[in-house]
């Protein structure tokens, strides 16, 4: 066989095996063609494992992931890419150092995660992505930046179709253009609603020096109403 062909045969097979890889995004996309490009590729037809290395580029249905080494599993579907990752489909932009799956709805980042939808960042040592229901779930030191402020939280849930997010333990809200400050056990965020935050817990809010104090406060980022 020539090393033409070879290299031929090789990229067939990457092409067939390589199905949904990193992204919920990409997942949703079940059954669609892969395009992978690599320095290398190697197949192991007996276990099913194929590796690529070296300026990986996967493309699928509109969705491109890129880093320095991918490795799939064809016979378990468990996929690992590693080395400076970066996915984008649409309105959806992630970087990390490390992403793996579980299961084909089921996608986890870590090594200083960056996500970015529509107008909020989320960041977190480690992100939990479940495209099925458009779930996201940051369990340590997480934050959110977006247009009305910034949230932090030990914890924090996000809904991405609903625009809901909610942030448990030591919750902490800025925002610098309604000069507002907020604290709280937990915290729900309704973007659909004004930018409506539910505080509950010793949830204490400050703005222009008028200070609010309640085991549960509703505040309007939208407009500055507390």
């Amino acid at each position: 066989m020539s090393m033409k062909y070879r290299k031929k045969f090789k990229t067939l097979l990457v092409t067939a095996g390589l199905c949904a890889l990193v992204t919920g995004t990409i997942y949703a996309a079940e059954n669609k063609p892969v395009d992978v490009a690599a320095d290398t590729v190697e197949y192991n037809s007996k276990s099913g494992q194929i590796t690529a290395k070296g300026n990986v580029v996967m493309l699928q249905d509109g969705a491109r992931i890129t880093g320095a080494e991918a490795q799939y599993n064809a016979k378990t579907q468990e996929a690992v890419i590693t080395g400076g990752v970066v996915a984008d489909k649409e309105d959806m932009h992630m970087t990390a150092d490390n992403v793996r799956t579980a299961g084909k709805d089921h996608m986890i980042a870590s090594g200083s995660v960056v996500a970015t939808k529509a107008d909020k960042t989320l960041t977190g040592p480690v992100v939990e992505y479940f495209a099925d229901r458009q779930y996201m779930i940051v369990p340590s030191s997480a934050k959110v930046v977006m247009k009305d402020g910034v949230f932090t939280s030990d914890k924090m849930e996000a809904y991405l179709n609903e625009d809901h997010l909610i942030g448990t333990g030591n919750v902490h809200i800025v925002s610098a253009p309604r000069n507002l400050e907020a604290f709280g056990d937990q915290a729900d965020y309704y973007g659909k609603e004004d930018g409506k935050v539910i505080l509950t817990g010793n949830a204490v809010a400050t703005q222009d020096n008028n200070t609010l104090k309640s085991n549960r406060l509703t505040l309007y980022l939208a407009d500055g109403q507390a």
